[in-house]
């Protein structure tokens, strides 16, 4: 004998509840980047064909509440053990670099902490083609 208006509230107000339920996890994140703000643009970088290196300009900022000393790693996402060092900021509240990218796999970059080497942001840089890479010979023929 109920409405379809008064199923709507209902409906509302169940999910309205839901909405108030604290997330740990979601209050987890905000901390997180409530600390450092870390972007990279542009954030994929498009090929021609798959296996070929892709070529880009990016641009890399970083911002932060209170002064630390961080560094910026690269790391090739099939080599996770091998990082190279770009650049280090000094006591520093946010920095900017600009890289010229040149890679066929995806790109991890990380700010990190000079003293202790811990985490402290994280992106990737995704390559992508347009066309996937055949290994079949075209044969041409003219009947």
């Amino acid at each position: 004998m109920y409405s379809s208006v008064s199923k709507g509230i209902a409906l509302l107000v169940v999910i309205s509840f839901i909405g108030f339920i604290p997330n740990s996890t979601a209050q987890e994140k905000t901390a997180i980047t409530d600390k450092i703000e870390f972007k990279v643009q542009p954030q994929q970088c498009v090929t021609l064909r798959q296996g070929r290196d892709c070529f880009a300009t990016i641009t890399m900022q970083w911002q932060k509440s209170t002064e630390q000393s961080l560094c910026l790693y690269q790391i090739n996402k099939k080599q996770t053990d091998n990082k190279q060092q770009l650049r280090c900021w000094k006591k520093s509240q946010q920095g900017q670099m600009i890289l010229e990218f040149e890679s066929s796999d995806n790109l991890i970059y990380q700010l990190r902490t000079q003293q202790g080497d811990q985490l402290v942001a994280e992106t990737e840089v995704v390559v992508s083609w347009l066309h996937k890479n055949t290994t079949r010979r075209r044969r041409w023929r003219l009947f």
